[in-house]
């Protein structure tokens, strides 16, 4: 996966080296794939124990909107405005856990329709309109200030990365998590208490679309109904592709974060080569494709 990309931004670079090979495209492509890389890596946390949520990109659209309203309509400080909307988005986690291990609703069925259930209610709750008007300077300055010259969208991102990764690689319930992945009866058996991890895997994932969501909105300057849903394919075919990266045949960190980028310099380089709009979305879904086929190859080759 890395060779691919740099292959791939070697290719675009001798084609078009004012365009593609600049600090501004390199800064564009950081900053514009941050939020993606962030809701991709939560998207990993319950898929390394065995489930999908598909609920990430409405709760990201759940949480931007909230953060908005709170400071706009409520009018209340901006730190606050945050901790209720990652609240929310957690929540949200909470119950999509709640249906996989108490009530035993298969984790596709039930996120899929969490997922819809919150375009309804954001919907219903703003009527469609953006919110646009009185977003506080203080919320605008956490996705647009640079350190470094590089936006601060790509620090949050891998200090997202980073916690999730150490997590998962370097501490027992990270371990204990793989474990369930690999086997739930195993693990069952092994004295690992399946369903705690469960929920927790997505408490973890409804809070990490929380934080994507608040980074949107201070990123976009507004609250729009349209934005969140749009995240879902290109996040689940970067998690689905890290798996072929990195540690082949695993869900992991580091290559959801490489297959991020993989996908945003192929598009990207084609997009400038003046590729149409729909290069976008056919790009992300035959990555999805090949990457659910290359992950289940890879996986039964590790057998």
């Amino acid at each position: 996966m890395v060779i691919l990309m740099v292959v791939m931004a070697g290719v675009f670079s001798a084609i078009m080296p004012d365009l593609f090979f600049s600090f501004a495209n390199l800064k564009t492509i950081l900053t514009s794939q941050s939020v993606l890389a962030i809701l991709a890596v939560g998207m990993v946390i319950p898929l390394v124990v065995g489930h999908f949520d598909l609920s990430v990109g409405a709760n990201l659209q759940l949480s931007m909107m909230a953060v908005c309203w709170f400071t706009t309509a409520w009018g209340v400080n901006t730190a606050v405005g945050i901790l209720l909307a990652l609240a929310i988005s957690t929540f949200v986690g909470l119950i999509n856990g709640l249906l996989v291990t108490r009530i035993g609703i298969n984790a596709l069925i039930s996120t899929l329709g969490m997922s819809t259930l919150i375009t309804g209610w954001v919907l219903a709750w703003t009527g469609g309109k953006l919110i646009a008007t009185g977003i506080p300077e203080s919320l605008l300055t956490i996705g647009r200030v640079t350190f470094l010259g590089i936006p601060m969208p790509v620090f949050y991102m891998l200090g997202v990365a980073i916690v999730c990764w150490f997590v998962l690689d370097h501490t027992a319930p990270g371990r204990y998590m793989y474990a369930t992945g690999g086997s739930v009866e195993a693990a069952r058996l092994a004295g690992i208490n399946v369903k705690r991890l469960t929920l927790y895997s997505f408490l973890a994932s409804g809070l990490i679309a929380g934080i994507a969501g608040v980074l949107t909105a201070s990123r976009l300057g507004v609250g729009n109904v349209d934005t969140g849903p749009n995240f879902l394919l290109p996040a689940f075919a970067a998690a689905m592709l890290g798996a072929a990266a990195i540690k082949t045949g695993t869900y992991n960190i580091a290559g959801t974060v490489v297959a991020v980028f993989t996908l945003a310099v192929g598009v990207t380089g084609l997009q400038l080569l003046g590729a149409p709009v729909w290069v976008d979305p056919m790009f992300n879904g035959a990555a999805l494709v090949i990457a659910v086929g290359l992950t289940r190859y890879l996986q039964r080759e590790a057998l």
